[in-house]
């Protein structure tokens, strides 16, 4: 295979694979608002059609024994190069 070097595509967090493939794979990601860490992601629930994530199950609080359950709706951005979950500004969805 070769060498791919700084730009080079072996490293799957530095590609064009989409949402739902990181939705798939964002278990240990950080999950955040705008400034603020909510947990990480300690599971995938799946929905009526059994391959698509629905719900994030999130460990919070100081020794992650809170867990919350984001639906997908909410994630605004999945950055997997820092495996960081960001949420919707609630003031977003509002109009």
């Amino acid at each position: 295979m070769g060498s791919e070097g700084e730009g080079g595509s072996s490293d799957p967090r530095r590609s064009t694979y989409g949402r739902a493939y990181w939705l798939r794979r964002c278990e240990g990601f950080f999950v955040e608002t705008s400034g603020k860490r909510i947990g990480r992601v300690a599971g995938i629930r799946y929905g009526e059609r059994s391959n698509e994530p629905a719900v994030l199950e999130v460990r919070a609080g100081i020794f992650g024994r809170k867990v919350l359950l984001i639906s997908v709706d909410d994630i605004a951005e999945i950055a997997p190069e820092s495996r960081r979950v960001i949420l919707r500004d609630p003031e977003e969805g509002r109009s």
